[in-house]
């Protein structure tokens, strides 16, 4: 199967399988903040310490071409630690990812006042969404879905497993970690709440907070989107894997209508 990202030397060239929904020659969200996980993601493993919380700040369109990626530690704490990594576009930066990692404890307090999450239906009791809607864009041909709740070709809230089935870069498994950032930027397009017909949404940036590592290769995404004035919206997700909720995402959505974006370009 083909991959998403081939490596050639120390950079990394997008194939036409990482191709998003709003055209097939810009990158989808989840390529791109996969590709900067790896690097957070091994850094995390030199270090010993959990990896807390990744914020990414989408700038530019990403094409498909070569890319690189520049990490750097900004803070160097015995409990805490700060990274990001830097997604390069020849020498134009067009994403950044933040990570916070934290120092391991030997055990956790015991929370009497939370409820036990409810035992979400496994991936192989959901449902594949139509075909039309599963053609979002070539990346997502690429990730296998499961519906537990909702739909995606209607809009409201929805609970859909996704597993990235294809590579994200060639020659190297897709890690949990890899698979919950992925599926993280489908938040949004699980709940949407227009029709994509007459709107467009975009969300610039996405942070996700994880109180333990993820597990296996099933990812659950159980998401909605709210909206507030002047086209701000913000979508709100929890991601749980075979044994439960282990994260929560925050998007910041911007709304514009069609026909206005169209009257602008004209």
């Amino acid at each position: 199967m083909t991959a998403i990202f081939k490596p050639e030397g120390q950079l990394f060239r997008a194939t036409e399988h990482a191709g998003g929904p709003w055209s097939p020659d810009m990158l989808q969200g989840s390529a791109t903040t996969g590709l900067m996980t790896r690097d957070v993601a091994r850094l995390a493993a030199e270090s010993g310490f959990a990896v807390r919380r990744l914020t990414f700040d989408l700038w530019r369109p990403a094409g498909l071409r070569l890319f690189r990626t520049v990490a750097e530690l900004l803070r160097d704490g015995r409990k805490a630690k700060t990274l990001q990594v830097r997604l390069m576009d020849g020498e134009t930066e067009i994403g950044r990812c933040t990570a916070l990692l934290t120092a391991s404890s030997a055990e956790s307090p015991l929370d009497p006042f939370t409820r036990p999450a409810a035992i979400d239906a496994a991936p192989e009791a959901g449902s594949p969404p139509p075909a039309f809607a599963q053609k979002w864009s070539r990346y997502f041909q690429n990730v296998s879905v499961r519906l537990i709740e909702g739909a995606l070709e209607k809009p409201g809230p929805a609970a859909a497993w996704m597993r990235l089935d294809a590579p994200l870069v060639e020659g190297e498994p897709n890690t949990p970690l890899i698979q919950a950032v992925q599926a993280a930027d489908f938040a949004s397009g699980v709940a949407q709440i227009v029709d994509m017909r007459d709107w467009t949404f975009i969300n610039p940036e996405i942070s996700l907070y994880f109180f333990r590592p993820p597990e296996g290769e099933w990812i659950l995404i159980r998401a909605a989107t709210r909206v507030g004035a002047n086209g701000a919206g913000l979508t709100t997700a929890t991601l749980s894997d075979r044994s439960g909720p282990f994260a929560e995402v925050m998007q910041a959505m911007s709304f514009e209508r069609r026909e206005a974006r169209q009257a602008q370009a004209s």
